[in-house]
């Protein structure tokens, strides 16, 4: 029984209009062997078998978290009580945006010392020219200028310290108020706020204003189990998906593998990085991860040059002449989207079809029927 491909019934009518019906050639099926009408053969792409590497897969799950090079804990630069709050937590803000006003006698002190540190330059800038003049009458000795000079390099030596202190709580030569601002040292958002209005800040490192995280980069942090880890290393590409972000796909790298197992999860952290200039990822957000990695080499075809048969194996169509291809039986290891590793059946350059093989299956067995 001869018959002629479905898929390719539309380029037969087409050719029916201008041959007769005696002219056009069939292809034809014999046992496993199925030969192509030369029209129809030039519809099939043909594929090479090729030895590449295999890719092992391994699934993991974990969470995102602010990158600690992008997280800045927030101190008070003096003592003093919280007087405005200005910001609270989950608020974005930008470097040097004010998050909270201390009213502080620190400050007051500091604007105290520059003002008398001002004052004494002042008052040796004038003494040092009444030198210099009464030193060009000849009323005083060379002694009292230079001591003037003196004087007033001193003096200036304690402007320029008080302005650098006054300066350094945010104030300048005109402060007057009592006020320290404590401001952002980064863009980001507030993680935490522990400044809470009217309560005590102290400059020793014990009073944690605030914490400003930076989304821009985040860490990814994935939980491997002891028998994952030995397929897992530095510099292996990673899939990564948010939860509610699965079709945006994110891919990153293995930047390290922690040295130590987590006691209570009796994992080991294994962490890559993102940028996240777009701002979709949050931290703490669940992110599902597929590791891909090296593992030999095999032996690879096309996804759609293999197909399944009725009998449940997996079959090819192998090319043994111009347009001649048998159905094989193969056996098969790995499968990706786009590629099929055959670990038996075949070997390194057979030619295949490389699409259409389950059309050319339905041709074959129509025939043998």
């Amino acid at each position: 029984m001869r018959r002629t491909f479905p898929f390719f019934l539309l380029f037969a009518l087409s050719a029916c209009s201008n041959k007769t019906p005696a002219t056009i050639e069939e292809s034809r099926a014999t046992n496993d062997v199925i030969s192509l009408a030369k029209p129809m053969a030039e519809h099939v792409s043909l594929a090479t078998t090729h030895i590449q590497p295999i890719e092992a897969i391994t699934s993991l799950s974990g969470r995102i978290d602010f990158d600690p090079n992008h997280l800045t804990r927030v101190y008070p630069l003096v003592n003093g009580v919280i007087s405005r709050l200005y910001v609270t937590q989950g608020d974005a803000v930008k470097k040097g945006e004010t998050l909270a006003d201390v009213y502080s006698s620190d400050v007051a002190t500091a604007i105290s010392d520059f003002q008398k540190a001002k004052e004494s330059l002042a008052l040796t800038l004038d003494k040092l020219e009444r030198e210099k003049k009464l030193f060009t009458e000849k009323l005083v000795a060379p002694q009292d200028v230079q001591q003037a000079e003196t004087d007033r390099a001193q003096a200036q030596a304690e402007y320029d310290r008080s302005l650098s202190a006054l300066r350094l709580l945010g104030g300048n030569e005109h402060s007057s108020a009592m006020t320290f601002h404590i401001t952002a040292p980064i863009d980001g958002i507030v993680v935490e706020r522990l400044a809470q209005p009217g309560s005590q800040m102290r400059n020793d490192g014990s009073s944690l204003a605030f914490t400003i995280g930076s989304t821009s980069n985040l860490w990814i942090s994935l939980d491997a189990y002891p028998d994952q880890l030995r397929a897992l290393h530095v510099g292996d590409s990673v899939v990564l998906k948010a939860a509610g972000l699965e079709d945006h796909p994110l891919v990153s790298r293995i930047e390290n593998i922690a040295p130590m197992v987590d006691p209570t999860s009796f994992t080991t952290k294994v962490r890559c990085t993102l940028p996240n200039s777009g701002g979709l990822l949050k931290p703490a957000m669940f992110v599902r991860a597929t590791v891909y990695h090296p593992d030999g080499l095999g032996l690879f075809v096309p996804a759609a040059a293999v197909f399944y048969d009725a009998d449940g194996k997996t079959y090819v169509f192998s090319k043994i002449g111009d347009r001649s291809f048998r159905k094989e039986e193969v056996t098969i290891g790995q499968t990706e989207p786009d590629r099929v590793q055959i670990t038996g059946g075949l070997q390194d350059g057979d030619t295949v079809v490389g699409d259409k093989a389950l059309f050319l299956n339905d041709e074959l067995q129509a025939d043998q029927k």
